[in-house]
């Protein structure tokens, strides 16, 4: 089954790459437990949630756009997922650049001291308390005290 381009791209245009239904559940839990973050911000790979005093970024990555919805969907292999997909190859491309995208933001951010966390949009939607206590934790861990404070 082909579909009309013009429908793939309205479908594609249509696709959030912020303030997403995954990012705004965690935002919410987070706030809720005291946690202020900010949204905006000119790092590489725009985190979705940043932890400016204990250098944390947060990624919400979504299943299919990180390449994790081969795992999901009980396929052999990332490669084998995409053989048996319209545009395979295609989309196969894509994805592989999307990850080697975040891998790269992964070891920039690193390498000018940042906590990296990415977190997985199914891992929010199965168990949304483990993934804040991720995220608080490491944010407890890493945060510099304040100046004059012992």
């Amino acid at each position: 089954m082909t579909r009309d381009p013009a429908i793939t791209s309205k479908i594609m245009a249509s696709v959030r790459n912020r303030d997403t239904g995954p990012e705004l559940v965690l935002r919410r839990e987070l706030h809720r437990r005291g946690l202020r973050y900010r949204l905006r911000t000119n790092l590489p790979g725009r985190p979705d949630l940043v932890f400016p005093g204990a250098r944390v970024a947060v990624f919400v990555d979504g299943d299919y756009w990180h390449g994790n919805t081969w795992r999901l969907r009980g396929a052999e292999s990332f490669d084998s997922y995409f053989d048996a997909r319209a545009n395979g190859d295609f989309w196969r491309d894509k994805i592989t650049r999307n990850i080697d995208r975040d891998r790269d933001v992964n070891l920039s951010l690193a390498e000018a001291g940042w906590l990296v966390i990415r977190i997985w949009e199914s891992d929010l939607h199965r168990d949304l308390s483990s993934c804040a206590d991720r995220v608080q934790g490491s944010v407890h861990a890493t945060r510099q005290p304040k100046a004059g404070l012992v």
